[in-house]
């Protein structure tokens, strides 16, 4: 099983007109490059207008959004609709993916993939309306089990860290707790607080003064609970800090591009319709940023939160805690049956030049994951052969010390604090050899160190 990187990048174009596309796959492990080549997306039109139709059928579904929605009742017409939709919009996704013009490249990017692999697929553009698109529903990515696919902008930038940050022994996180009204975010609260070796604290329905912390002091990890939307332009997003105050992220350029240079890796959006925040973000180099596609059920919000950061926090790198919460949402609710395509909400934003950390990474703990636990398990041999191993390294500390070779037998035991014989232990307890008067003397009075000296 290896780790492997797929990035396709997609250059200037349009969902009328077709993209320029590059393909890379490159080996984590060692960052081998593998392959790139290059294609063309081919125009595809229906594809965001079958986008549009899920969107407005699944907003209609949805009955406790983190928008403030009002409830209503949910019908079995309304469902299946909102089902229909979503297989045109993967009927209409795989005919543009499975287009002739790029069977060639599929073919080579695919010959080189396992199913027991874990991958990594990032989609690289700065068409807003691309980010949108569920690209997951491809077909082709069914194959592999280990799979995730995150969003990224063109131009990827490595962050510029300050030097004098020391790692901590616990992860620190800022969770902001924004506007409540009709949503429940006391459950984010108690998900943050029963975390392992972390460091939380919290800013309940702040003023925009009050979030000085994140320009003055150190995180890791910045969580924000409450009402979000995205600009109709789709480049940009919202937050509802509390009843009264919504800002622009772009407000928060200069305290954000701060707290990066102050250490933060990861920003979690816990709210609805977000990708506007993730795209602004992008721009920062902030590292990574989870945000929600579109309007998000409470219950979705706090299922996927418990059970990303349960995963994450016990070794499961940041991808695959992501893909097990949606999975567990997906299969353990029945969320699917009242909003379908809830479960696919939440997305990675991918600065590309940042390797996503694993969450020991973050503190000045040593890193080891659930995945080396599982490697390790293979090796069984391990098992029953560690009291021998214990065994032989105690007798290696505790054993006496070796003769010198080449000098004979020697005709006493080695005696510490003197240093008359080879063999003999200075004050240090070392090895005298060559220091030792045996050594230094004459031909014709050497001490008696040896049978064949006498």
């Amino acid at each position: 099983m290896t780790s492997k990187l797929i990035v396709l990048k997609i250059g200037e174009g349009s969902l009328e007109t077709g993209f320029p596309l590059t393909i890379r796959l490159n080996q984590e492990e060692n960052q081998q490059l593998l392959i790139e080549t290059e294609g063309k997306l081919p125009p595809t039109p229906r594809l965001y207008d079958s986008y549009l139709q899920w969107q407005s059928s699944y907003r209609h579904l949805a009955s406790s959004l983190r928008l403030g929605a009002n409830d209503f009742q949910v019908t079995n017409v309304a469902v299946s609709q909102c089902q229909e939709n979503i297989a045109d919009l993967e009927l209409q996704l795989n005919n543009w993916l499975q287009c002739p013009q790029l069977q060639s490249l599929w073919l080579d990017v695919f010959s080189h993939l396992n199913r027991e692999d874990t991958i990594r697929v990032v989609i690289q553009t700065n068409e807003g309306r691309l980010w949108q698109i569920p690209w997951h529903l491809w077909s082709m990515w069914q194959r592999y089990p280990q799979i995730e696919i995150a969003l990224s902008k063109i131009n990827s930038q490595k962050p510029i860290v300050s030097e004098e940050i020391k790692k901590g022994k616990r992860v620190r996180i800022l969770a902001i707790l924004g506007d409540r009204r009709n949503i429940d975010v006391e459950r984010d609260r108690r998900v943050l607080e029963s975390l392992p070796n972390a460091e939380v604290v919290f800013l309940d329905q702040p003023n925009l003064s009050e979030l000085t912390p994140l320009w003055e002091q150190s995180w890791h990890i910045l969580f924000f609970a409450g009402h979000s939307n995205t600009n109709q332009d789709g480049n940009s997003g919202c937050l509802q800090i509390n009843p009264y105050e919504s800002i622009d992220i772009q407000r928060l350029k200069n305290t954000l591009n701060k707290a990066i240079h102050n250490g933060l890796q990861l920003a979690i959006f816990n709210s609805c319709d977000g990708l506007g925040l993730g795209f602004n973000l992008a721009d920062l180099n902030l590292p990574q940023t989870i945000v929600m596609r579109e309007a998000i059920p409470d219950q979705v919000a706090q299922e996927f939160l418990k059970f990303f950061l349960q995963a994450y926090a016990q070794g499961d790198s940041l991808y695959q805690g992501v893909k097990e919460a949606k999975a567990k949402i997906q299969d353990l609710y029945h969320l699917e049956q009242q909003a379908p395509g809830s479960s696919f909400l939440p997305v990675i934003c991918q600065n590309l030049a940042v390797k996503p950390p694993l969450w020991a990474d973050l503190t000045s703990q040593p890193s080891f994951s659930v995945a080396n636990l599982r490697l390790l398990a293979k090796f069984k041999w391990w098992w029953w052969s560690a009291p021998v191993i214990l065994v032989l390294l105690i007798w290696f500390l505790i054993k006496p010390p070796m003769m010198p070779e080449g000098e004979g037998k020697a005709i006493r035991q080695p005696i510490e604090g003197s240093c008359q014989c080879p063999y003999d232990l200075d004050k240090a307890g070392k090895l005298c050899g060559g220091r030792s008067a045996y050594s230094r003397a004459s031909n014709d009075s050497p001490p008696v160190c040896y049978l064949e000296d006498r």
